[in-house]
């Protein structure tokens, strides 16, 4: 028997292990988080019990009610070998599956105010001071440069503040070339909302990422951001909303949050000060709350015929200029929104999709998920660092991704987003029968940066049975610092490849099937047959360097729309079904694979 079979047969076999299930809780809107969560009639109501909750062991499963909508991120809880933990769905098999909304809901007419004609703007956010925060400022703080920077930092501390003045001789191109440490913050102590006080000032106008607070080691993971700051040459007082986010991490080592403050790229012969003032608890109105990017806005669940389905992204307040354009602006959290009326009245549904990843299951494993659905979320669906043992199954992803990620040297932005997104080291994973449409970037991915240290592995995944269309790219694989081994995609459907709400927002239009973006881990037995490749608006099949060796390509099915080529192959060259035949002998690839 072949390699390839044998290892198909054991990825199958691994994956479909039947499971009986321990203590079963269920969710529902109508129910009570005081509730046991054991039945039907006693279900839990919120995302936040369920990602709290202490009693669900290896074994069980959370089950939640069709019909029902949950805003917010599902962090699932890891099970062990042979026990995992499912996540699935009860009720009504007739309704909704349940659904995951990464998104604030902007529907009534209240949500929007008129600031100028065609002009509307999210209402303004409503805060409450509650208390101080614990902050020691007043301990010691660091910094640290990459070799060729060259900005000391003078840090004092006197009457309560803490103030950092920087003299940049040269800040480098990119904000992680300098970062500044601050002092320990314990977990316990941080609320949900914070409000980050201080007074800036510089010897030119510069914009900065506000100060976060961070692991204070890899994998670095985030607790709080900041806005972006923006500095000009006279004192200023600026508040910053700081919202905490729940975290997954790895169950070893010793884990400690601390300030953070990433202000590389800063001009050259500058000079910045900062004092930090104060930190408060703060209550907010989070009916209308964006502490993070907008990446896009679904009108009318993507129904709407008006004008667009969709917002269409704009950096500046000035470029809004026709209806659907709209603007996030970060210090003021807010989204302006060109429109004839108020959205409220023209639209049944508005939906703001901000910068999120709706599953977040970074160093989870053992999960089943089956029978859910995830949408409007823009950064990721299901996404997360080093996984293993996950089960993703007849789920349902829609309107994924578009979210800001960063701005390069030259000013242009780079928006992020896949559906389902297997980050640096991930192992004996499956995602089968789901159907995923509407996605900025990828559908599916497996893709890592790792490090001699931290390797980024990418073994046993698979991929099969799979619908897929209207994303701007159906898979997309790349790797970097590590080795990919025993990736399987088959029997998926794939169709209308950058035929998507994104596309001609996207500085790279570049819709395709197949993106195999340049890779250098060691890879090995990567399999992609019996698939369906219809129409893209580029190419089925987009390689950007060499790694045919470990790569088995055999029994699909390529169409295109006339004129229009199937495969890029190297950048520069390109087969149409004319010359498929060409593609096949140079590469040794497609065996058995129709082209039309």
């Amino acid at each position: 028997m072949k390699k390839t079979a044998i290892f198909a047969i054991l990825c199958t076999a691994l994956l479909t292990v039947s499971q009986t299930f321990g203590t079963t809780y269920f969710v529902s809107p109508s129910g009570n988080d005081e509730n046991d969560g054991k039945s039907a009639k006693t279900p839990w109501a919120s995302i936040a019990r369920v990602n709290s909750a202490e009693e669900i062991q290896p074994g069980d499963e959370i089950l939640w009610k069709r019909g029902g909508i949950w805003r917010g991120v599902l962090l699932p809880h890891s099970g062990e070998p042979g026990k995992p933990v499912r996540y699935g769905a009860y009720g009504d098999p007739q309704k909704a599956k349940p659904t995951f909304y990464g998104s604030v809901d902007a529907s009534t007419e209240s949500s929007w105010t008129e600031e100028a004609p065609n002009i509307w703007a999210t209402r303004e956010m409503e805060t409450e001071i509650l208390g101080d925060v614990p902050a020691h400022f007043d301990q010691q703080w660091s910094i640290y440069r990459e070799p060729e920077i060259r900005c000391p930092m003078v840090s004092i501390f006197e009457n309560g503040v803490r103030k950092l003045t920087f003299d940049c001789t040269y800040g480098g191109k990119t904000r992680n070339q300098i970062q500044v440490w601050g002092p320990e913050l314990k977990e316990k102590d941080l609320p949900q909302t914070m409000l980050l006080k201080l007074r800036v000032r510089a010897n030119c106008e510069m914009t900065l990422s506000g100060p976060a607070i961070s692991l204070q080691k890899a994998p670095w993971t985030t607790k709080a951001v900041s806005p972006a700051l923006k500095v000009g040459t006279e004192w200023q007082t600026v508040e910053l909303l700081m919202d905490v986010n729940d975290t997954k991490l790895p169950q070893e080592g010793d884990y400690r949050f601390v300030w953070h403050w990433s202000i590389g790229g800063m001009p050259a012969n500058s000079r910045l000060e900062a004092e930090f003032l104060s930190l408060k608890e703060v209550r907010v109105d989070r009916s209308l709350f964006l502490p993070v990017d907008v990446g896009n806005i679904i009108f009318d669940h993507g129904n709407f015929t008006k004008y667009h389905r969709c917002g269409f992204k704009k950096w500046k307040m000035e470029d809004l200029k026709a209806p659907g354009d709209y603007f996030y602006d970060p210090e003021k959290c807010r989204v302006f929104l060109y429109w004839d009326e108020n959205p409220g009245k023209t639209c049944e549904s508005i939906e703001l999709a901000i910068r999120t990843t709706v599953v977040n299951q970074s160093h989870v494993h053992d999960v089943i998920y089956e029978d859910i659905a995830v949408a409007y979320g823009a950064a990721h669906g299901f996404g997360g660092i080093n996984t293993a043992r996950l089960t993703i199954r007849r789920c349902d992803l829609y309107y994924i991704g578009g979210g800001h990620q960063f701005t390069h040297e030259n000013g242009t932005p780079v928006r992020f987003g896949n559906a389902i997104e297997f980050w640096n080291s991930a192992e004996d994973c499956l995602v089968e029968k789901c159907r995923i449409r509407e996605v900025y970037d990828a559908a599916l991915t497996n893709q890592g940066k790792g490090t001699k240290d931290a390797p980024s592995n990418q073994v046993r995944i698979t991929y099969r049975e799979n619908w897929i269309e209207n994303s701007e790219y159906s898979f997309e694989y790349w790797n970097r610092g590590g080795k990919t081994e025993d990736i399987l995609f088959e029997k998926n459907i794939c169709r209308n490849a950058g035929v998507c709400w994104s596309h001609t927002q996207r500085p790279d239009p570049n819709g395709g099937h197949l993106m195999f973006y340049q890779n250098s881990a060691e890879t090995k037995n990567f399999i992609v047959r019996d698939n369906i490749f219809h129409d893209s608006t580029e190419v089925c099949l987009r390689m950007e360097n060499d790694w045919l060796a470990g790569l088995k390509m055999e029994r699909n099915d390529y169409r295109q729309h006339p004129g229009a080529p199937i495969i890029r192959w190297l950048g520069k060259n390109y087969f149409d079904a004319e010359d498929f035949s060409e593609w096949q002998k140079i590469s040794g690839q497609d065996a058995d694979s129709t082209a039309q």
